[in-house]
């Protein structure tokens, strides 16, 4: 079968939309949940209004980060010039797998955020004058939980970019390999990024929870909130590797 650039665009595209798309779906399940957990806690206490309403709205931002990694790489994919002939079905296989990996990975980030700014906005309920302590927490909390969607986004720009050219008179069952191993890449990273992502999160949720109710313990809630997320990022760091040996040891 003659390779031609359509290949090439129809992996771009196609990947693309997955990305964008999956993307999507806990990025905006995540801000809906702050965004509930914060009219519930305004109606529970009215006078602290205006601290949940910005953590709220902080919140929804960086719950945001994940989605908007993926619609940078769908992007790219669509626009970035890829469409090159020579690129073979190593670069069809290389694109396809960039948008599996920034897509699925934006899963478990954005729920953790999700969830940890929901218990926030709860908590200043419970505790307004606790306000800046607990979204300082929310904050740092939600970016423990979005180190994952880094790793997918760092594997999707190396498949997009470090990826070489397929060679000249290989053997079908090589192209096979190579390709089956880049899209194992995507794989590997974008699924090893759900439980870490929504796991951190929910340890810190529960942090910024127990902060509103024991304030002047909050140097062992935030002690064993990090203890308890480097654990959890353990296995994201795994199908990071992982990923990397696909796509160059292979």
């Amino acid at each position: 079968m003659v390779f031609s650039v359509e290949y090439i665009q129809i992996a771009s595209y196609l990947g693309a939309g997955i990305c964008v798309g999956i993307g999507a779906v806990t990025t905006g399940i995540g801000s809906g949940i702050i965004a509930g957990e914060g009219a519930l806690a305004i109606m529970k206490q009215p006078k602290a209004n205006e601290q949940i309403f910005r953590t709220m709205l902080i919140g929804q931002a960086a719950a945001q980060t994940a989605g908007i990694f993926a619609l940078v790489v769908s992007m790219l994919l669509m626009y970035g010039g890829f469409d090159v002939v020579e690129g073979g079905w190593f670069r069809a296989a290389a694109l396809l797998a960039a948008g599996i990996s920034m897509g699925i990975g934006s899963l478990g980030p954005s729920l953790g955020a999700g969830y940890s700014g929901g218990q926030a906005c709860k908590s200043i309920a419970r505790m307004p004058k606790e306000s800046n302590a607990i979204m300082g927490n929310m904050l740092i909390g939600q970016a423990l939980a979005q180190t994952s969607a880094i790793f997918a986004l760092v594997v999707s720009l190396l498949l997009l970019y470090s990826v070489p050219n397929q060679p000249a008179g290989i053997s079908i069952g090589r192209i096979i390999l190579k390709s089956m191993a880049l899209l194992g890449a995507g794989f590997s990273i974008g699924f090893g990024t759900i439980g870490p992502g929504a796991g951190i999160g929910f340890v810190a949720g529960k942090a910024n929870d127990m902060m509103g109710r024991f304030p002047k313990e909050k140097p062992k809630i935030m002690r064993t909130m990090f203890l308890g997320a480097a654990v959890s990022e353990s296995t994201a760091i795994y199908s990071l590797v992982v990923a990397f040996l696909l796509i160059f040891a292979v």
